[in-house]
């Protein structure tokens, strides 16, 4: 093999091994953290109180990461807005910091691995015309969060360093984005002209491998 065809081979196995571990992170969290601490229950007609979100975080997702070191409040982190790119370069069109009035929650382990995670689910009132008119964030039962296996460091990119997961703490799984989607639906995201959302799902999919058809 060339020089740059094992390099490329390194970095697939890498990467693998990173996102594997963050799954194994996250699937012994949603399991460990209810144990503690009892079911999490959230009213997904109640809005978002900082004070509860903030409590919830750190009762039932810090305590279970290494050495976690959470964003401060209102921090961009990666020095911009809309940080994340997807697969075909369109921006991802999702703010990016610690925010509990938000329900939003950013922090990095020791091992250099960032997580997003986001607990709300927004509720938009239109008026007759289609024009949005209020815009209420309430607590969703499914909580969404990001991993950038390489911290802040670039691609930025659905894919190729962060994939997208789902906690449900009502059934104590964690599963990526995609999940329960046809191959031919993953393999349509999971390209140079999707976003790149179900590309996890790709990769378990394939056996923990990223195979010769990967959009890499």
């Amino acid at each position: 093999m060339t020089m740059p065809i094992l390099i490329g081979k390194y970095k697939k196995q890498v990467t693998v091994t990173q996102l594997k571990k963050a799954y194994t992170v996250l699937s012994q969290m949603v399991l460990r953290s209810q144990e503690d601490n009892g079911p999490v229950y959230f009213s997904t007609s109640e809005q978002v109180d900082p004070n509860v979100a903030e409590n919830f975080f750190k009762l039932y997702w810090l305590p279970y990461f290494n050495s976690p070191t959470v964003s401060k409040v209102g921090f961009k982190p990666y020095g911009v807005d809309l940080p994340y790119k997807y697969m075909n370069y369109t921006q991802v069109n999702t703010g990016v910091y610690t925010k509990y009035t938000e329900g939003r929650l950013f922090f990095t382990t020791n091992d250099g691995t960032s997580y997003f995670v986001f607990i709300m689910t927004w509720d938009k009132e239109y008026d007759e015309d289609g024009n949005m008119i209020s815009i209420i964030a309430r607590y969703n039962s499914q909580q969404y969060v990001y991993v950038d296996l390489n911290g802040i460091k670039p691609p930025n990119t659905f894919g190729k360093d962060i994939f997208g997961f789902v906690v449900y703490f009502d059934k104590s799984i964690v599963r990526p984005y995609g999940n329960g989607k046809t191959t031919e639906q993953i393999n349509e995201d999971c390209s140079h002209t999707g976003t790149g959302n179900y590309c996890a799902a790709k990769i378990m999919q394939d056996g923990w491998e990223i195979k010769d058809d990967y959009p890499w």
